[in-house]
């Protein structure tokens, strides 16, 4: 095959297309900054476009509302820090009856240098995700304006822990109800946030705290899965 008609059949991007994308980025990286120096009560749609270097009426090009912004800038990051620590946690399930105590501790502290390390990547940003995540309010009109974009995130990777940890009791051939994971991952995630916060204001080291953390989880996670049900 001639190979100048080969590469014909590849579609190329136009220079507007490449230029659009550009801008797109460079909005969600204005998004990221603001809301790692602000959080969300400093964020607004001509704040981002300013740190875009576009017009605030040229944002309705790339995104219909500031809200759709948020919410692609939380999919990323929801995705960039789960997708290194997803097969980590659901073999270090998987293999729980297998490992010895070492083995677990030793795989423990590994998955935790990763949340820690991708926490103080951006300590900022961790610290405004904490304060903006929705909590609990008689007003559902008020609170369900809080459910959307950045101020969800930590939520929604909380419910993706639990989604985790149940692919890892499957794998291992157990079952368990929800609730009882529910119960499990959120207080791991209240130990390992407070810690993080810890770790920040210097009040003690990382590793100080992923030794103490490796420990509490192995005596929760024996109470968590010793209450599940092995399937034959």
């Amino acid at each position: 095959m001639n190979v100048l008609a080969q590469d014909l059949t590849v579609p190329v991007k136009s220079k507007r297309e490449l230029a659009k994308a550009k801008t797109r980025r460079a909005l969600l990286k204005s998004a990221l900054r603001l809301y790692s120096l602000e959080g969300a009560q400093g964020m607004s749609m001509n704040k981002v476009a300013k740190g875009a270097s576009i017009a605030q009426p040229s944002f309705y090009n790339h995104f219909e509302s500031l809200e759709t912004l948020q919410n692609e800038l939380s999919a990323q990051l929801k995705d960039n820090y789960l997708s290194p620590m997803r097969l980590a946690w659901v073999n270090m399930l998987k293999d729980y009856d297998v490992l010895s105590k070492d083995q677990f501790n030793q795989q423990c502290r590994q998955c935790l240098i990763m949340i820690f390390d991708s926490a103080f990547e951006n300590i900022a940003l961790f610290q405004h995700l904490l304060e903006d995540r929705p909590r609990f309010s008689d007003n559902i009109e008020n609170q369900s304006s809080l459910n959307n974009g950045l101020g969800n995130l930590i939520t929604e990777i909380q419910e993706e822990w639990t989604e985790i940890f149940i692919q890892g009791l499957q794998l291992s051939n157990r079952t368990c109800e929800r609730s009882a994971v529910n119960l499990c991952v959120d207080m791991a995630a209240a130990q390992v946030h407070e810690l993080i916060l810890g770790c920040h204001q210097q009040r003690y080291s990382r590793q100080q705290a992923i030794a103490t953390l490796s420990i509490s989880f192995d005596a929760l996670f024996a109470n968590f899965l010793h209450g599940s049900n092995t399937s034959q």
